[in-house]
């Protein structure tokens, strides 16, 4: 029985031991861009930080808002009049008073309790600022928007870098198959007397030249998703399978006349355009609200007072006394050293500023639309060139193989004919990822997330 236990116990300690010690398993995420797109929405440090923004400039404009309520507050003092105030009198009626020439008032001690209220009735410049933070809360949404936007640029150029790379490494692949498949017949054949040791040392020589680019290929895979996760805020360790292919995006090349047609869209909704019409809002408000400046404010004002005085601390014997009021209260802006009028000068020439790089970037902007659709029509035309291209070397690479079999062809012409496959299929993943960077780049610039 005793030996049961021990064995048990034995049994479990190693159990425990191995899954402390035990390697940790990867995480594996099956990522597909719209995948990608959203886990960097969620951990991006950027989007975050934009969206605390909002909520920060939203609790600006609440308290712009709060000015226009009533201003209501308390104060309590206590005064030690250790010398006391005085009252001169004239002298017609300093002789009723022994000659003297003045009395004092009031008592050594002095209580006062006050409430006071007041509230803006007319106040121009108050007005538009609170229109001037709506248009801060605009701007910072933007901001964030355009925060998205350029995370999503980047993050399908990362992804398309993978497809590419994973493309390449698979064109590689079936290069180094072939120049494979090459050598052990040329072997078989050579052995048997048939073949010459040129074209085995040439067989040798296509392979052995195949493998320092797979094996860069191969790498370019691992920097690449590496970057990608990156992007991501994914941990270094996470395994990432990417479950598409390059191929799965040919059919956006058919969106190319829908995407030529939204250059009018662009001015509505790109970002940067965006942001520059509401920095010029922003001017037009403080120029606004510097000009009202000159115009006259109203506001209404009250106050209730409560206050006693005394020689003594015997507060049971206080008389305490009550005073209130109630006005209005008129400013009128007269002479300030043309300070505003300097001040109106100085935005109204920033507004000129900015409306000239508007004009500018919008320049800029035409010039990055029109850009992306010739590397976009480029990037098509070179898809049909090269599909051609494909079929014509997978042709030849054919009748490359049936005549080098039969003795009639050399190895120069089947290695010629297989490098001329493996530079088309290449040419080919490259021409669509050319295509869908342009892709990516329109987007931007449209004002798409």
């Amino acid at each position: 029985m005793k030996t049961k236990k021990k064995t048990i116990a034995l049994f479990l300690t190693g159990l425990t031991m191995f899954c402390f010690f035990a390697p940790q398993a990867q995480n594996e995420l099956n990522l597909d861009l719209k995948t990608a797109l959203q886990i960097a929405q969620d951990n991006n440090p950027t989007i975050k930080i934009a969206n605390m923004e909002i909520e920060r400039v939203d609790y600006a404009k609440k308290e712009a808002i709060g000015a226009l309520l009533p201003n209501v507050s308390a104060t309590g003092q206590y005064t030690n009049n250790i010398m006391k105030s005085v009252m001169f009198m004239p002298a017609s009626m300093s002789a009723a008073f022994g000659g003297q020439s003045y009395m004092e008032i009031g008592y050594k001690n002095s209580y006062t309790g006050t409430v006071s209220a007041s509230m803006p009735l007319v106040n121009f410049a108050l007005w538009e600022s609170i229109k001037a933070k709506q248009n801060d809360i605009s701007l910072i949404i933007e901001q964030a928007r355009s925060s998205k936007i350029e995370m999503t640029k980047q993050v399908k150029d990362a992804y398309y870098n993978v497809l590419l790379a994973k493309a390449s490494l698979k064109v590689l692949s079936q290069s180094i198959e072939n120049a494979n498949e090459t050598l052990k017949t040329t072997r078989a054949s050579y052995e048997q007397g048939l073949a010459s040791e040129y074209d085995y040392l040439s067989a040798q020589v296509q392979v052995n030249n195949l493998n320092p680019t797979y094996l860069s290929a191969k790498n370019g895979v691992e920097l690449s998703l590496l970057q990608l996760k990156m992007l991501l805020s994914l941990p270094a360790n996470t395994e990432v399978v990417v479950t598409e292919k390059l191929e799965d995006y040919e059919d956006n090349v058919a969106l190319l006349n829908q995407l030529e047609n939204q250059r009018a869209d662009m001015l509505m909704n790109n970002s940067t355009m965006r942001q520059l019409d509401l920095n010029i809002s922003n001017l037009q408000h403080t120029l606004k609200m510097t000009k009202y400046q000159h115009l006259p404010s109203l506001a209404a004002f009250g106050q209730y007072a409560y206050q006693t005085q005394a020689e003594d601390f015997k507060f049971s014997d206080y008389r305490w006394v009550s005073s209130a009021a109630v006005g209005l209260s008129l400013s009128i802006p007269i002479f300030s050293g043309n300070t505003v009028i300097n001040q109106t000068k100085q935005v109204e020439l920033a507004l000129k500023e900015l409306q000239l790089q508007r004009d500018y970037v919008l320049e800029g902007q035409n010039l990055q639309f029109t850009s992306a659709i010739d590397n976009m029509r480029t990037a098509n035309e070179q898809l049909i060139v090269n599909r051609e291209a494909i079929a014509q070397a997978e042709r030849g690479y054919e009748i490359a193989k049936v005549r080098y079999s039969t003795g009639t062809g050399t190895i120069l012409e089947l290695n010629n004919s297989e490098l001329a496959l493996t530079q088309s299929r290449l040419n080919y993943q490259q021409a669509l990822y050319n295509y869908l960077s342009a892709q990516a780049q329109l987007e931007q610039v449209l004002g798409k997330e």
